[in-house]
């Protein structure tokens, strides 16, 4: 029982845990008023016999004095035929060895007198008897002269018996009723007392749908400690939807800044082959009517134009993703080695990419990838002095693909690291850093930085380069479903 009940909300259960409470109390209360009314009724007809047995000595007392019999039986009789207020069924002298000297009895069938145990025991006493609802009372004839013997009557108790019985079956049933009515009302008392608490938790409850909402201070009632905690709750909510602006506002700053960074790489981008196919009009203009210099500058035209068109087709790619979602394949490293490629010519980088993609395309979405690498390789570019080198890798394996950045910057520092790595850090620097760890834990992925790998490395260690550092790797592991070969 006690296990079914642990399963129930606690909403249900100290309410209910109220309900039986008090339905114990009151059982314990109806028996012990029970019990009390038995012990009561048992003394009433003890007292009652008694007082019956105290007239019949006196009365048969010279009559056993004498040792007459037959004026015992008289007196007995008498006795039986006198009914005031109780009837008695069957009356009896007993001698001090416990023989029957005198025996009558209202009815043929009678029960049997179960005294001799008794009366060793005690000289006087009432017993009640379940099998004829009558009371056997017994008492010395003169306590001064116990060997005269002992005077025993059965008296009829079966209407003190049924009074008895109808009395504690209307006490049981009043009990009963005040019980239920007393654990209804703790139940109620109990939900009533729960309600600003349940209110409470359906609120947390929903906050994990929606934005959660404030509740009002009135709904706790005069209750001190139930206001304290909802004004508690209205605190944790205001400063969940505080953190929640500060956390939109800075993502959009930080999405603002990394689309301005992009821009000024693409205008990089774009200005060398608009320069380019200027020159070739120009060209066009003064040497058209040669063939030769026509032919090259139209070729020169077109080449730059393809150019316009991969870098468009990259930007468009990372920045507005196809809604049907295409796969990553290498060519989505390859772009993204496009977009970077003007920002690194302008402070002298140089780029190296390593690619293992053994399979045409992975079951990974090619958007949120090209941007985590692009992100990462914005802030490799801008951490690196001029002239440094950056090593990116990319490896396919059975089940995830490894992406790599390695440059030779100052290495990370510890709020760039908290913000690549650690959510609910917005104060960290590294423009699109929390875009990447976002991006990362939205594809079940894993993230993880290194300080000081190419310190060991003297060939690719930055030494000798103004502003070189330790250098910083980042590595991204994005799981994925194993494949088939060549798929």
């Amino acid at each position: 029982m006690f296990r079914r009940m642990g399963r129930l909300p606690l909403t249900v259960r100290i309410p209910l845990g109220v309900a039986v409470l008090s339905l114990l109390v009151s059982t314990a209360l109806i028996s012990l008023s029970l019990h009390g009314l038995s012990r009561q009724f048992e003394r009433q007809i003890s007292d009652l016999g008694q007082v019956y047995l105290d007239g019949l000595s006196a009365a048969v007392l010279p009559a056993v004095r004498a040792g007459d019999q037959t004026q015992m039986l008289e007196v007995l009789n008498r006795a039986l035929d006198t009914q005031v207020g109780i009837i008695d069924r069957t009356l009896a002298i007993i001698d001090a060895q416990g023989r029957l000297v005198a025996h009558v009895a209202r009815y043929d069938e009678v029960e049997a007198i179960p005294l001799k145990a008794r009366l060793a025991r005690s000289a006087s006493g009432t017993y009640l008897s379940t099998v004829s609802n009558g009371v056997w009372t017994w008492r010395l004839l003169d306590e001064n002269q116990p060997a005269l013997g002992t005077v025993a009557a059965n008296l009829d108790a079966g209407d003190f018996i049924a009074q008895r019985r109808s009395l504690a079956i209307e006490l049981a049933l009043a009990g009963l009723g005040v019980s239920l009515a007393g654990a209804g009302l703790g139940f109620l008392l109990a939900r009533r007392l729960q309600r600003p608490i349940m209110r409470l938790t359906q609120q947390l409850r929903a906050a994990r749908r929606h934005e959660p909402e404030l509740l009002d201070p009135a709904a706790a009632g005069p209750d001190g400690e139930l206001k304290e905690l909802t004004e508690a709750y209205n605190w944790m909510v205001r400063s969940v939807q505080e953190r929640e602006t500060l956390a939109r506002r800075h993502a959009r700053i930080e999405r603002a800044a990394l689309l301005g960074r992009m821009s000024a790489a693409l205008a990089h981008e774009v200005r060398n082959p608009l320069a380019g196919m200027q020159t070739a009009l120009q060209t066009l203009r003064r040497f058209g009517h040669q063939e030769e210099a026509r032919r090259d500058a139209i070729d020169f035209v077109d080449r730059g134009v393809q150019t316009l068109r991969a870098v468009v087709d990259a930007s468009l790619q990372t920045f507005r993703p196809d809604e049907r979602a295409p796969r990553a394949t290498l060519a989505d490293i390859q772009d993204v080695q496009l977009l970077i490629r003007s920002e690194a010519r302008r402070k002298r980088i140089r780029l190296t990419f390593r690619n293992e993609w053994p399979v045409q395309e992975l079951p990974l979405p090619a958007a949120p990838l090209r941007q985590i690498l692009l992100n990462l390789l914005l802030n490799a570019v801008a951490a690196s002095p001029p002239g440094a080198e950056i090593t990116v890798d990319s490896e396919c394996g059975e089940s995830r693909l490894l992406l790599r950045v390695a440059d030779q910057g100052p290495g990370f520092p510890e709020h760039a690291r908290a913000a690549l790595t650690r959510p609910g850090d917005e104060q960290a620097e590294g423009m699109g850093l929390g875009i990447v760890r976002e991006l990362v834990a939205g594809m079940e992925g894993e993230i993880d930085v290194a300080i000081g790998a190419w310190r060991d490395n003297p060939e690719r260690n930055g030494a000798g380069l103004d502003g070189a550092g330790p250098g910083a790797v980042v590595t991204v592991l994005l799981p994925y479903a194993p494949q088939e070969d060549g798929k």
